[in-house]
């Protein structure tokens, strides 16, 4: 479409120019006022032909001012706006620690091994291997003895820890109470037995 009002404007130009020769004498000053002011005209034109029309020059020309005029008080505006609090993550509550793992047998004849040195446990280990087979629910039929050192009744354990039905440990540490209580070493206690049929200690 510029192209046309382009060709038209020109023709137009070119017409006029001719008039104005016809009726006033030509000079040399008039040619060249006629001759830059068609000059222009036509540049004028053909940047409009030849430059793009951009739709949104106004949306820019906008955009441009209201940056421009934002950019004076941008540093203010940008001290002004505090900083968004940090949210603090909720701290997950404490876990209540894991129980400890039931003892084990090896871990009661650990204990004992140490308490009364190798000497006495091997007498110790003989005497509870024929009660108990160091079998912490072991239990007598007959009399109702109960545990590694199979004690009678079974409730006296208690006083070494109230888990004295299933942990070999407490079993243990209340069997050598009871024999250095009584007997004074397990050796002695080991002798007592053999010497007493149907045997017990």
């Amino acid at each position: 479409m510029l192209s046309t009002i382009a060709s038209i404007t020109t023709a137009a130009l070119s017409v006029l120019v001719a008039a104005l020769m016809l009726t006033a004498p030509a000079t040399a000053g008039s040619l060249a006022a006629v001759t830059s002011t068609t000059t222009d005209v036509s540049l004028l034109v053909a940047s409009l032909v030849v430059m793009p029309v951009d739709e949104t020059f106004g949306e820019r020309a906008v955009t441009v001012s209201r940056s421009l005029g934002a950019g004076r008080g941008s540093a203010s505006v940008a001290q002004n706006v505090a900083a968004p609090a940090a949210t603090a993550e909720p701290i997950a509550p404490a876990q209540a620690p894991a129980p400890a793992p039931m003892p084990t047998v090896d871990d009661a004849r650990s204990f004992a091994l140490s308490q009364i040195g190798a000497v006495q446990f091997s007498c110790l280990d003989k005497l509870w291997q024929h009660e108990s087979d160091w079998d912490p629910t072991a239990e007598n039929p007959s009399s109702g003895a109960y545990g590694i050192a199979q004690s009678l009744p079974p409730e006296k354990m208690d006083s070494a820890g109230q888990d004295w039905k299933s942990n070999p440990l407490t079993q243990v540490k209340w069997g050598l109470e009871y024999i250095a209580g009584r007997y004074g070493t397990a050796c002695s206690a080991w002798s007592f037995w053999l010497r007493h049929y149907p045997h017990w200690y």
